[in-house]
């Protein structure tokens, strides 16, 4: 007998894969899941790093494996992806969609300078940096582990070139950029630096989506509270 319950798509961010969001994932052995790698991860190109070409890429992908109407759940970059891909394939597309440490605002002007130059550091420097500043108290005690995930997704990708192009992508939208039809969930860390709990409470409550906040947790809640995480997923999915 077929599940009742809607198949999830796990979408990861800028300079992730599938491992960032694998924690999440195993809270779900009763959903259908899907944790594709975004082009520049393994070893994936895209003809250009923009929104529609990611959105395209998810709804070849959505196609491709007969996946029938998904929920799209997406973290950080990979929220921006799921909102564009929601905005311009709503028929393929479940009626809901969840956001995780979502690019509520426009990425501030220093931070969005900065982001593109890691494409020119070595992986371990920029693994070490990005991994210190994204995470909350909670991750601190976790930071090797998260650190050493980190790192590996950094290897993952094709070419500097690549890494650079997605990173002025991650920093060149917003979540109210795109049209949203969809019931809409933001679970966001208090102390997430991108992105601040306030802003993204007055973005959730402009669009009037419904929002989570995790205490003690960053960016990187996806690593630091992925129990929590799931929690907050799986109420929404399976609220009336």
């Amino acid at each position: 007998m077929a599940s009742s319950k809607p198949p999830l798509i796990f979408i990861h961010g800028f300079r992730g894969n599938h491992l960032g969001l694998e924690a999440i994932a195993d809270y779900f052995t009763d959903y259908q899941v899907f944790i594709p790698d975004l082009p520049p991860a393994g070893k994936q190109q895209l003809p250009a790093y923009t929104a529609h070409s990611y959105a395209n890429w998810m709804a070849d992908y959505i196609k491709g494996y007969h996946i029938k109407k998904p929920i799209l759940i997406g973290h950080s970059m990979g929220s921006i992806i799921a909102a564009a891909t929601a905005t311009h394939y709503p028929d393929l597309v479940g009626d809901k969609l969840i956001l995780l440490s979502p690019i509520s605002v426009k990425t501030p002007r220093l931070f969005a300078a900065l982001t593109p130059l890691s494409a020119l550091l070595p992986n371990k420097i920029i693994s070490y940096l990005t991994t210190k500043y994204l995470i909350g108290q909670k991750g601190k005690k976790k930071f090797r582990n998260i650190l050493g995930t980190t790192y590996v997704c950094g290897a993952d990708f094709t070419t500097k070139k690549e890494v650079y192009q997605t990173a002025k992508f991650s920093v060149s939208h917003a979540i109210k950029d795109f049209k949203l039809r969809q019931r809409t969930l933001f679970i966001i860390g208090e102390q997430d630096r991108v992105v601040s709990k306030k802003k993204s409470v007055q973005t959730a409550n402009q669009l009037g989506a419904e929002i989570t906040i995790l205490k003690n947790t960053g960016h990187l809640h996806n690593y630091e509270a992925p129990k929590s995480t799931a929690t907050a997923i799986r109420e929404f999915l399976e609220k009336a």
